[in-house]
């Protein structure tokens, strides 16, 4: 479930030595890339210019920056937590800066500072105040997108509910916005503010004391591979070692499918383990409370195996412990179920045959921004407006086969739409395919079968997905020598 599907299988893998290690933060050495099967592409950024009545317009979304932003000249090694709260209902909402963190490096690629996708329902920018220049953008969704969309929101039920963003430590004075992407697809300014690296309102602690940091497996420099932080939730201090054997089981199976398996001299994964008073999870329809480090609960937006948490900002205090692209929370549970909010983090539980398949569907979500191609069966209200092109890479309501998104791969002579088949399954026929992102109408898929649909574990990936997950991988782990 973007709050996605969840679906079933089990794991394998190379099996890593598990064992606590002293933590090396954005000094890693270098490793060696011996793997270049990643498809390497000069991927256009959204660029866009705030205007006075808090509308933007599109300066570019074709071609890429001629200018790139040089690292060093803006920014230090070093980064910037915004703990925000959000708050309304489906008509009028509000986001407000709460905390300001500073956090022990900047762990993303340094080269890519200007997200080039057009993903997320809100995105964060900053702006060189001196020149006006963008220096950073990058996409963030929220639970609250969500909730906004659910019955008790359009009714009026106002929620707040926390969200988490991070930017580069500025060396230099920035203004910085939030973008809402409207229903249109167009963004609108929601927050406006001015910082100043000297601020004093930002907090420069240590970090939590009795958190335990260890290493899977370290490939490199977090500046150049996917970092990927596993954090604990609902084990005992008794059960430290079963984090840690859930943290390689769940390691080893993602690193053992595809596009994952081709790409492991890109991907460093870390652990960090926090006691919680009670094992478990909340299960609210069934009347099962624990006292967890991270509050997680079933029951998100009244879904049943929608499981997600209730203080992302204690998650991201917890997750500066190491150096993460993206956040896989795992629940000591035996119930199926999980979460993802895309560009944040994703949860599951760890004790259910199909926790491992779960696993990899929810970071489908929260690392790629893929969306669910399954239908019904959720709470949402208009997530995807009629008539609107989701931003999503693998859903469509384009049937022109010169302008459809994944027009590059459509079998030869393909008919759009395309009618689901054994033969068409059979061949992995790409094309148009009705039924996706909840919708059994007016929605097209790329394949008939995908993990982001699928429970089948022999499915895999569609071509569309690989692709974009290789994507994403190469925009946190490319290196100026490399890209294209």
């Amino acid at each position: 479930m973007n709050s996605k599907l969840l679906v079933g299988a089990c794991f394998s893998f190379l099996g890593m030595l598990l064992g606590t290690t002293e933590f090396a933060r954005c000094q890693s050495p270098e490793a060696p890339s011996q793997n270049a099967a990643i498809s390497r592409r000069a991927l256009a950024p959204v660029v866009t210019q705030p205007t006075a009545d808090n509308s933007v317009t599109l300066i570019d979304s074709t071609n890429p920056i001629e200018d790139p932003v040089v690292f060093d000249d803006f920014f230090v090694d070093k980064a910037l937590r915004l703990e925000l709260y959000q708050c309304g209902d489906a008509r009028d909402m509000t986001t407000t800066l709460q905390t300001l963190a500073e956090e022990p490096c900047w762990p993303e690629n340094p080269n890519s500072l200007i997200m080039p996708f057009p993903y997320g329902k809100y995105i964060v920018k900053a702006w060189d105040a001196a020149s006006n220049r963008l220096i950073f953008s990058k996409g963030l969704d929220s639970l609250f997108a969500e909730y906004a969309t659910t019955k008790p929101a359009l009714t009026g039920t106002k929620r707040v509910i926390q969200t988490t963003a991070r930017i580069p430590m500025p060396k230099v004075a920035i203004k910085l916005t939030i973008e809402r992407r409207n229903g249109d697809n167009s963004l609108s300014i929601i927050m406006t503010e001015q910082l100043d690296p000297s601020d004093i309102r930002i907090r420069r602690e240590s970090l939590a004391k009795g958190d335990k940091a260890f290493d899977i497996q370290v490939k490199g420099n977090p500046h150049h591979c996917l970092d990927i932080a596993f954090l604990a939730e609902g084990y005992s201090a008794k059960e430290e070692d079963k984090f840690k054997a859930d943290v390689q089981k769940m390691s080893d199976y993602l690193l053992s499918v595809a596009p994952y398996q081709g790409l492991s001299d890109r991907i460093n994964v870390r652990g960090v383990f926090r006691a919680s008073e009670e094992s478990g999870t909340d299960l609210p329809h069934k009347g099962i409370f624990r006292n967890t480090a991270l509050n997680s609960s079933f029951n998100t937006l009244d879904i049943d195996r929608y499981l997600l948490l209730d203080d992302n900002h204690r998650m991201h205090q917890m997750a500066a412990a190491i150096p993460f692209d993206t956040i896989v929370v795992l629940v000591n549970s035996t119930t199926y179920g999980g979460g993802a909010i895309c560009l944040d983090y994703c949860v599951c539980t760890t004790d259910h045959p199909s926790s491992p398949m779960v696993f990899v569907h929810e970071l489908g979500h929260c690392l790629a921004y893929l969306a669910d191609e399954y239908v019904g069966n959720v709470s949402y209200n208009d997530i995807y407006p009629e008539g609107i092109e989701p931003v999503e890479p693998n859903i469509t309501r384009q049937l022109d086969p010169y302008k459809i998104k994944w027009k590059s791969f459509l079998s030869k002579d393909v008919a759009l739409p395309t009618k689901s088949s054994r033969e068409t399954r059979a061949d992995r026929t790409v094309g148009a395919f009705e039924g996706g992102g909840y919708l059994s109408k007016g929605m097209y898929r790329p394949q008939a079968g995908c993990w982001m649909g699928s429970a089948n574990p022999k499915e895999g990936f569609c071509i569309v997905c690989d692709d974009a997950i290789q994507r994403m991988i190469e925009y946190y782990s490319s290196k100026p020598e490399t890209a294209k």
